[in-house]
């Protein structure tokens, strides 16, 4: 008995040894095996990051946007939106950027949460590609359910082969040393790096990379984003002419909102100068050159107000500035709603641009302004 018993546990050794330690890895660090429900709606995180769970997020806006009283002023979009800060608001915001990939998820997400959770004005950040069929061709359409369903409370086969084969890239046993109560996920715990309470995004290990120079910084002097470029992949893909039906998609939009009577300010996230030229110079993306004019017309139909922010130094930005190729910082978007103050927005309902203003004077770096 005792050698059956001695056999069976070598049998299980290696098991217990390759999903057991992960798994408790992965619950110490709050990447998976927790219900974040509580936390959302007593909104207790510091900081929420995950590594391999990035799909959760999408749940966290929308249960956020669920379980908290109505928003005046909402972001919705992809990353592109998530520098937009509660800070730079006088009313309740809320950023519920990163659900948005396609113009066709804008529609159903809005229609996954009741109407009377409708905000008063909605920014959307209308990424250049989601008009060019060669990325997008809008043959999917996510149902309005996909946001509910997305958390991820058990971690999936890839995460076990993707984190056994990082975890000892650097010192494994930090693991087991985790501190802060408050932070939940990977990123969140060991990159300073993650989503804040009002949904914005702190890219806290990016930032220290970036002032000190380093090379091993996301997209150091855009290496990653002229690759794209190069190779015409990952939202990068070629394009000579726009997509008609994208323009289609965002009509229905723009009439859904109508007639819910929210006020839509619509914009196109900046590239960092240097990416923008290095596209135009291609000849690849003529696609962009009448897009501006396209947005502008629909969106102005429908008495909504529109913004072309293709470069940062269209806000009055610059390249130091961004985050990577495509993302600009704290202090860029707090320049775009400057901006958009200045011609006028219905923002200004909102938003102090004399506040901005003097923040922006004081801001400590070129990639934030607000202490977190």
């Amino acid at each position: 008995m005792n050698k059956f018993l001695i056999l069976l546990f070598s049998f299980f050794l290696p098991i217990i040894v390759l999903i057991g330690v992960p798994s408790y890895l992965l619950w110490n660090a709050r990447e998976n095996f927790h219900s974040l429900d509580k936390e959302i709606e007593n909104k207790s995180p510091d900081l929420v990051g995950f590594a391999y769970n990035e799909n959760n997020y999408g749940y966290i806006k929308w249960k956020n946007i669920q379980s908290a009283p109505r928003y005046s002023t909402l972001a919705l979009g992809s990353s592109r939106v998530l520098s937009f800060r509660e800070e730079m608001f006088d009313s309740s915001f809320y950023n519920a950027g990163f659900t948005i990939s396609s113009v066709n998820d804008f529609l159903p997400f809005l229609k996954s949460i009741p109407k009377e959770k409708y905000p008063h004005y909605l920014i959307i950040g209308l990424d250049h590609w989601m008009f060019n069929a060669n990325w997008d061709n809008l043959q999917t359409e996510l149902p309005e359910n996909h946001w509910k369903n997305s958390f991820t409370f058990l971690p999936k086969a890839d995460v076990y082969k993707q984190f056994i084969s990082e975890i000892f890239k650097e010192d494994p046993f930090r693991f087991f040393t985790l501190s802060a109560k408050n932070r939940i996920g990977i990123n969140a715990n060991f990159h300073n790096t993650g989503f804040r309470n009002d949904g914005s995004i702190f890219y806290g290990g990016q930032i220290s990379k970036l002032m000190n120079a380093d090379s091993t910084a996301n997209d150091f002097k855009y290496s990653n984003t002229f690759d794209r470029i190069k190779k015409g992949k990952q939202r990068f893909e070629y394009g000579q002419e726009t997509n008609e039906k994208a323009f289609e998609k965002l009509v229905e939009l723009m009439s859904f909102c109508n007639q819910h009577k929210i006020n839509v300010i619509g914009f196109l996230p900046p590239f960092a100068d240097k990416v923008y030229d290095h596209m135009d110079s291609s000849g690849n993306y003529k696609y962009l050159e009448n897009l501006p004019i396209r947005l502008n017309q629909i969106m102005t139909q429908y008495n909504f107000e529109f913004y072309d922010f293709s470069t940062v130094s269209k806000c009055g930005s610059n390249d130091n500035e961004t985050m990577d190729g495509f993302h600009g910082g704290e202090v860029t978007y707090q320049k775009i709603l400057i901006e958009m103050l200045n011609k006028n927005s219905a923002l200004n309902k909102v938003s102090d641009k004399e506040k901005l203003l003097k923040n922006l004077q004081k801001k400590p770096n070129n990639y934030f302004i607000y202490k977190d």
